[in-house]
């Protein structure tokens, strides 16, 4: 990126990849070494441009040399993969990139991750044992670290059911058994699970505010955390076992000293439960239900969908089911608008060969819309849902409680969605609410870039935002 204002419009996507712990090396350019920090004015000057960086990074440093460069990538790298993974920046200056040395390749590294203290790691699988109700919570870092595999097997032998936080959508098969789907934010959910279970293992997750407004304080007194952070073990609540570690690694530990016992039925009526939670969220979410049942009904397993801060993208985490890791993609913490359209395309260019869904509203759209052109340009098979209510619905549905009605900047005069897709070469499309399955399930089977409009402006009150007091 150039100086400057590369750096400054990278800085959000870097801050949502931070808050959201994903690896992302970015390469930001500068002016001459001789020019920096004497605040002379220079083209695309930015001062301390390095620390600027470093506020959304797990490492951040700038070369005075072309044979300083292969040390610093070693470095990001290490930061990277060894510990949670955050982006990493390396700033060039422009008479570093012109210059010339000699330098050695170096050879690879394998970048371990703890497997976790041994003792530890005894004293959970004693407490898991000594157990008779307990829950799983996992997070994101379940799927960052590829444990689906030893979070099922852990919690069929505990009898366990497991809630995912929104961030770890899929990091257990919403067909599971034992799977409870999405943690409950704002809402109460799950309420009868907490009063009865008497031990929770929370693994990769941070308790977000988005996943528990509580952040934990109304999990069982008795808590165990595995994270690969030491920063975030015990953070939200004091834990009786806390373990720094791989989660992989630590949840394959426990499953094998907690192998001779047999396995234990669940202790909860897992069936019942999304039954009650069903009911709730169809009281709540009203239409939105039959449009995230539509969508998920018309598109295969493997498809990765990508929400944004709109009406649909709130519920979707509650009430669309996930069946694959890494194939529900949210804004999370960061919260940021028009992250939707631009994530699709990165998780398409990634995974060519599954199927990416974009859901935005049109507030949300227009802050990205341009990346259509990149879209296409890379002749990508990509589905752009755009749900029109001409506003920014939630916060003029905040503004309906807060304010009486009165709207604040919260009123959108909005394009032709269908032409303007068209003009990006997109194939265009506007459809009623009740009509989108038939809409997504014919975009997949033409395949090619497809922008679908649906006018969608639900009444109700302010309850059908999940995450609005």
């Amino acid at each position: 990126m150039v100086p400057g204002p590369g750096l400054t419009n990278a800085l959000t996507g870097m801050g949502m990849a931070y808050a959201e712990s994903t690896p992302m090396l970015v390469f930001g350019g500068q002016n001459n070494l001789s020019q920096l920090e004497r605040e002379g004015g220079h083209f695309h000057e930015l001062a301390n441009s390095v620390n600027v960086a470093a506020s959304v990074c797990g490492y951040a440093t700038r070369v005075a040399a072309p044979a300083d460069i292969p040390a610093a990538i070693r470095e990001a790298m290490r930061a990277m993969r060894r510990g949670r993974p955050r982006p990493a920046y390396i700033e060039v200056p422009l008479d570093v990139q012109n210059g010339k040395s000699e330098v050695s390749a170096w050879a690879p590294e394998q970048y371990a991750r703890s497997g976790g203290d041994p003792a530890s790691i005894g004293r959970a699988a004693a407490a898991l044992a000594s157990a008779q109700r307990p829950f799983i919570f996992a997070g994101g870092g379940v799927e960052s670290a590829e444990a689906t595999q030893e979070l099922a097997r852990l919690a069929e032998q505990l009898g366990a059911p497991v809630v995912t936080s929104m961030f770890g959508r899929g990091a257990i098969s919403d067909r599971h058994p034992l799977a409870l789907g999405d943690g409950w934010g704002r809402l109460d959910l799950y309420d009868e699970l907490l009063a009865q279970s008497d031990l929770a293992l929370v693994v990769g997750s941070r308790i977000d505010v988005v996943s528990d407004v509580n952040l934990g304080a109304r999990f069982p007194q008795r808590m165990l955390q595995i994270d690969i952070d030491p920063l975030v073990v015990g953070q939200r609540r004091p834990v009786e076992v806390g373990i720094v570690g791989d989660a992989k690694s630590v949840l394959a530990a426990l499953s094998q000293q907690l192998s001779a016992a047999p396995a234990r039925k669940c202790w909860f009526d897992v069936a019942q439960f999304k039954q009650h939670k069903r009911t709730r969220l169809i009281e709540r979410a009203g239409p939105v239900v039959e449009v995230i049942d539509q969508l998920r009904a018309n598109m295969p397993d493997d498809t990765i969908f990508v929400d944004d801060l709109t009406l649909v993208g709130y519920w979707a985490p509650l009430l669309l089911d996930t069946y694959l890791p890494r194939t529900h993609i949210h804004p999370g913490t960061y919260g940021t608008l028009g992250y939707s359209l631009p994530a699709a395309i990165g998780a398409k260019l990634a995974c060519p060969s599954q199927p990416v869904v974009s859901i935005s509203g049109d507030g949300g759209f227009l802050f990205t819309l341009q990346e259509l052109a990149t879209a296409r340009a890379q002749n990508l098979d990509l589905i752009a849902l755009v749900f029109n209510d001409n506003a920014f619905g939630a916060i003029r549905k905040f503004q309906d409680r807060v304010f009486s009605g009165r709207h604040i900047g919260s009123e959108l005069v909005n394009p032709d969605f269908v032409k303007l897709g068209a003009a990006f070469g997109a194939n265009s499309v506007r459809v009623e609410a009740k009509d989108i399955g038939a809409a997504v399930r014919k975009a997949h089977a033409s395949g090619g870039l497809w922008l679908i409009e649906v006018p969608f402006a639900p009444g109700g009150s302010a309850e059908m935002v999940p995450w609005m007091p």
